[in-house]
């Protein structure tokens, strides 16, 4: 329902996901654009929905109740489960949006953010409601068509591998070039021989998201990226590349407790390899694994691949 009306799960408005780009001046027309999907801005809220579906026995009649709270007047975004996440979270996620199109500047890249961008589906997908999925997949392509969209950078997993694989079987002629953030960044790099450092020496380990390497197959340009940066020592853990194992995130909404300590037992192989921190290249795997760090008494910290770059 959510989707349907406000174009993404949690309901969130325009004005929310649009925050990071302030200031920024991007077009919101062109043929190249960088897709977020609502993605990381999502995510922000997620761990305060989390600890509220722990508290809740019946946890269906928690959604009904939000649902309809959302639908009144529409001006109460995410209601409750927005009220009590902090400003700072908010922020910290709006920050590595920024860090994002920064980067994709410094690099030379021209691209544009679709104004009002809607949320891919790819849930709607995963959890089978098909019908809803074609739906939104229309209003997507229609919206990518009205902004002369023809190749989209995806920043997640997520929205590369449903516009790559599934939107061709459920929406005819779309023929968008589907290229995720990190290949376009070794693309660049690649080309125009860039030396990349960090400030301070840093011991780094990779967690490899699912959508990424198992479905995408894309595990070496993470690789080839990391190793091309000066300060930067990267060591693999023993489950890397298409044998990597989950975060724990796919359940968080559904068994918190369980997502928890799939995370704790994912941040414990990551800090065996003696790293300073653990990158990965998804917003999902990036809100649970660092839950699971803080569960695990921080043995290693957790930060973004578009922070890495940044830096």
């Amino acid at each position: 329902a959510n989707t349907a009306k406000w174009g993404n799960p949690l309901g969130l408005r325009k004005s929310d996901c649009a925050a990071w780009a302030d200031g920024l001046d991007l077009p919101n027309r062109g043929e190249t654009i960088l897709y977020t999907g609502c993605e990381y801005q999502m995510t922000a809220y997620i761990r305060s929905l989390v600890e509220v579906l722990k508290k809740v026995k019946f946890r269906d009649a928690l959604f009904s109740a939000a649902s309809g709270f959302q639908t009144v007047g529409g001006r109460l975004g995410v209601g409750l489960i927005k009220i009590s996440t902090k400003e700072t979270v908010r922020e910290h996620y709006n920050h590595l949006l920024r860090m994002a199109a920064l980067t994709l500047r410094k690099l030379g890249i021209d691209f544009a953010y679709v104004d009002g961008e809607l949320y891919s589906g790819a849930l709607l997908y995963e959890y089978g409601l098909f019908e809803q999925f074609k739906q939104q997949a229309k209003r997507v392509v229609s919206q990518f068509k009205e902004a002369g969209v023809k190749r989209i950078i995806a920043l997640s997993p997520h929205s590369a591998e449903v516009f790559q694989q599934v939107y061709p079987r459920f929406i005819d002629h779309f023929d968008c070039e589907v290229i995720p953030y990190v290949n376009i960044v070794a693309e660049a790099l690649n080309k125009l021989r860039t030396t990349l450092s960090l400030p301070q020496p840093l011991t780094l380990t990779l967690h490899d998201p699912c959508h990424l390497a198992r479905t995408l197959k894309v595990t070496e340009e993470p690789r080839q990226v990391l190793r091309s940066i000066h300060n930067l020592d990267l060591r693999e853990v023993a489950t890397n590349r298409e044998l990597t194992c989950c975060c724990g995130a796919p359940s968080e909404t559904i068994f918190p407790e369980l997502s928890e300590l799939v995370a704790i037992r994912r941040v414990e192989e990551l800090a065996a390899t003696g790293a300073e921190a653990a990158v990965t290249l998804c917003p999902f795997c990036y809100s649970n694994l660092r839950r699971g760090a803080d569960l695990a008494g921080n043995q290693i910290r957790i930060v973004d691949f578009v922070e890495i770059v940044y830096q």
